[in-house]
């Protein structure tokens, strides 16, 4: 019995070896038992051995499989987890031979990253602190992207998603659009079957001002169904009116419930559109490039870069045309 006990942990011993060793012990454990089979069989002479070693031969060939296996399982699962472990970009050991980017920032300007252009500091708020600020483009659907958005992107933003949902949308030239955005087209008749009008208004609601003077522009062009489309709200006037006259109010929640209720397809193309490029300066209504903020007597204003030949100008917390 006591020699058994001293027996046993020597055997524990060699299996904990054979299955908490890496690959290369696997390995050579594989290597020594064929080594044994194929040469140091054959080299034994004895009589009463030889037949004994020949039986055994058997068993070695199925433990040189098991360990190779183990090995050959052990290898992939290192490597898997190198790389894993491994960064997906590494800087060139010499660095004088990287590929270097088209533009750097020079040595006194630092790059900040934010979220949303909303994040980022105004031009007159960095002062002389040499920090160029640099949003990441949004990858999802949110209220605040719809609420940042400029009034053109809007309007073309409005125009897509009734592209998206299969109506014909014809939108309305830069310049006086006479209290009409988009022209909607859901017959064959050739003729406007309903209006639209935007604004992207996030600092005060549409008050039933507007609402009156979209619903005059619907009874002089003989068209009973109409929806005025903000990224913000409406006061409780306007609310009132628009029901009266069949005037559908969307908002800037109910636009965003109305993309996400689309395809995925759809929203992605939606986003794109409205996230590409600078989509927070707003657009000057007669020119179409973007504007520039000035200042003048009663404070800053949107002017447009083509000044003095373009004196078109929008509100500061207004920009919508």
């Amino acid at each position: 019995m006591n020699i058994y006990m001293a027996r046993r942990p020597k055997k524990q011993l060699l299996l904990e070896i054979a299955l908490n060793g890496n690959w290369i012990v696997s390995a050579a454990l594989a290597v020594i038992i064929l080594i044994i089979i194929f040469v140091v069989v054959p080299s034994i002479t004895n009589p009463m051995l030889k037949p004994i070693a020949l039986g055994l031969k058997p068993i070695g060939l199925f433990l040189t499989a098991i360990f190779g296996i183990m090995a050959l399982v052990k290898f992939i699962l290192q490597k898997r987890a190198e790389s894993r472990s491994k960064p997906s970009w590494t800087a060139p050991l010499n660095a004088s031979s990287a590929v270097k980017p088209s533009w750097t920032a020079p040595p006194n300007v630092s790059l900040q990253v934010f979220k949303t252009a909303s994040d980022a500091p105004t031009a007159g708020s960095l002062g002389n602190s040499q920090v160029r600020p640099v949003a990441l483009p949004p990858t999802v659907w949110t209220l605040q992207l719809i609420q940042e958005i400029e009034w053109k992107r809007f309007e073309e933003l409005s125009t897509a998603y009734y592209h998206e949902k299969g109506i014909k949308a014809e939108a309305t030239s830069l310049g006086a659009d006479g209290g009409i955005d988009i022209k909607l087209y859901q017959d064959d008749s050739g003729n406007p079957t309903s209006l639209v009008q935007c604004k992207a208004w996030t600092s005060r609601q549409v008050g039933v001002k507007e609402i009156r003077e979209f619903l005059g522009v619907m009874t002089h062009q003989k068209i009973a169904k109409g929806f005025y489309m903000t990224s913000g709200d409406y006061s409780v006037d306007a609310k009132g009116t628009a029901t009266a006259n069949k005037i559908t109010l969307i908002n800037g929640e109910m636009l965003l419930a109305m993309i996400k209720r689309l395809p995925e397809v759809s929203q992605q193309k939606l986003l794109a559109l409205a996230a590409e490029g600078d989509y927070t300066t707003p657009t000057c209504a007669s020119c179409g490039v973007k504007m520039v903020k000035r200042s003048g007597k009663r404070g800053e204003f949107w002017g447009c870069k083509n000044y003095p030949r373009c004196k078109h100008m929008l509100h500061l917390k207004s920009a919508s045309r």
